[in-house]
């Protein structure tokens, strides 16, 4: 009588956990951002676009910046800036009938977003290979943006890069209090096969 009663007890008790849980979700998201890119760049033979695909976690973001007072005299009308740089960790790019990868690089790659007056003025990839390199430009303050330069090829280079953001759906991670419900259901079940076999 005693372990029936301590049973349903459990299976209420998990039954409550369970519906709070429920409620209560709010999925933490995986921070992974991708960006589509693409420069256009011409040789003697006519126009060729290129085109490549790289990602990013955010957890890698280092950020820097500054802020002028109201006394202060902001240079080029600049009053607050941030910059935000981001560790690519996966990469791919066709040039030169071939894909080159992060395994490529001479040295890390780089995303780097500008803020001037909390609106962005630009995005920089930073990448270097032996064939080709991403660099960063800038006009003062106003204008920020990447440049494409091929080595030991016909190609003239590019001061343009587009970059467009894959909207991508997140992928979801069981919050602690999902788990912690689980975990009960879980032993509320082992519980209830032991009363069975103590019946038979």
């Amino acid at each position: 009588m005693s372990l029936n009663l301590f049973t349903r007890s459990t299976l209420a008790i998990t039954g409550s956990v369970f519906s709070l849980g429920t409620v209560a979700i709010n999925p933490a998201n995986a921070a992974r951002i991708t960006y589509d890119f693409s420069v256009n760049v011409y040789s003697p033979d006519g126009y060729a676009p290129l085109t490549g695909r790289f990602s990013y976690d955010e957890a890698t973001k280092n950020t820097w910046g500054y802020e002028v007072g109201e006394e202060g005299y902001p240079q080029w009308g600049v009053w607050v800036y941030e910059g935000q740089q981001y560790e690519v960790d996966f990469i791919e790019f066709s040039f030169l009938n071939r894909v080159y990868t992060q395994a490529d690089a001479l040295s890390p790659i780089v995303f780097r977003m500008d803020y001037a007056n909390y609106e962005e003025i630009g995005k920089t990839l930073y990448w270097e290979t032996e064939d080709f390199s991403f660099v960063g430009w800038s006009y003062r303050i106003e204008a920020i943006g990447t440049g494409f330069q091929g080595k030991k090829t016909n190609l003239y280079d590019s001061w343009s890069v587009d970059f467009s953001r894959v909207q991508a759906e997140p992928t979801p991670v069981p919050e602690p209090s999902i788990l912690g419900a689980l975990s009960v259901v879980g032993l509320a079940r082992l519980l209830r096969k032991k009363r069975v076999k103590a019946m038979e």
